[in-house]
């Protein structure tokens, strides 16, 4: 799709390369794919740094834990009895299938599934632990990414009303695009429009770096400066 090359190219550009996951290691990773459920960022890292610090960054040691010690170590990730419950669960069953080695030779959506049968694991989460840990090329289809691609104009508005069918219609579009780097920078990419400009509500259109590209940000713009259609009585 062309808009999404020139989305991507755009905001590559002006934003630069994400560094997206940031993480040390795989495993890493996915513990923190499961923290960083419904908290920001940065409550999740604390709690990796407690778990680091007892060291309980690996899954291996993760599965022989019991989540009432894990409990007290990720609170500032918010949830935390029901996230320990969860790291728990996906350390055991990543551990019960040869870790992470093995789950990365599945097919995507074969380990998709495997991920999706895990006690905690949705998913939003089971395609960031795909694509960033296992180094798969799918679209994680947040509610950034939804938001960003249904204003800037490429996203229709029929698949924007749920992950499963924008994930659906992403993953058609971008068939073939690229490779697991290209589906994890497009992604970070997008929740660093949508955290700091194209927000839910008052989004900040003219300091976007979207802007030049964005069908609502235009408009928008149109609007304020009095050139938009409905100033001129056009439909």
């Amino acid at each position: 799709m062309p808009e999404v090359e020139a989305l991507y190219a755009l905001l590559l550009d002006r934003l630069g390369p994400q560094g997206w996951w940031p993480a040390e290691t795989a495993e890493e990773m996915i513990v923190g794919a499961v923290l960083t459920q419904a908290v920001a960022w940065h409550n999740a890292c604390r709690a990796i740094m407690e778990l680091r610090r007892a060291g309980l960054l690996r899954l291996d040691a993760l599965a022989v834990c019991d989540a009432s010690q894990l409990a007290p170590l990720v609170r500032s990730a918010g949830y935390f009895n029901v996230k320990a419950r969860k790291l728990v669960a996906l350390a055991r069953h990543i551990t019960a299938v040869g870790g992470v080695p093995a789950l990365a030779a599945l097919p995507a959506a074969e380990a998709r599934a495997e991920l999706l049968g895990v006690y905690g694991v949705g998913p939003e989460t089971a395609d960031a632990i795909v694509c960033y840990a296992l180094g798969k090329p799918v679209m994680v289809a947040d509610a950034y990414a939804r938001r960003v691609l249904g204003r800037v104009g490429i996203l229709p508005q029929a698949q924007q009303a749920s992950y499963a069918s924008a994930r659906q219609w992403l993953m058609q579009a971008l068939d073939g695009r690229g490779d697991a780097a290209w589906f994890g920078e497009f992604h970070a990419l997008l929740v660093a429009v949508g955290k700091h400009w194209c927000r839910p509500t008052e989004p900040r259109c003219v300091e976007c770096p979207a802007l030049r590209i964005c069908a609502q940000g235009c408009r928008a713009e149109w609007e304020k400066q009095g050139d938009g259609p409905d100033r001129h009585g056009a439909s």
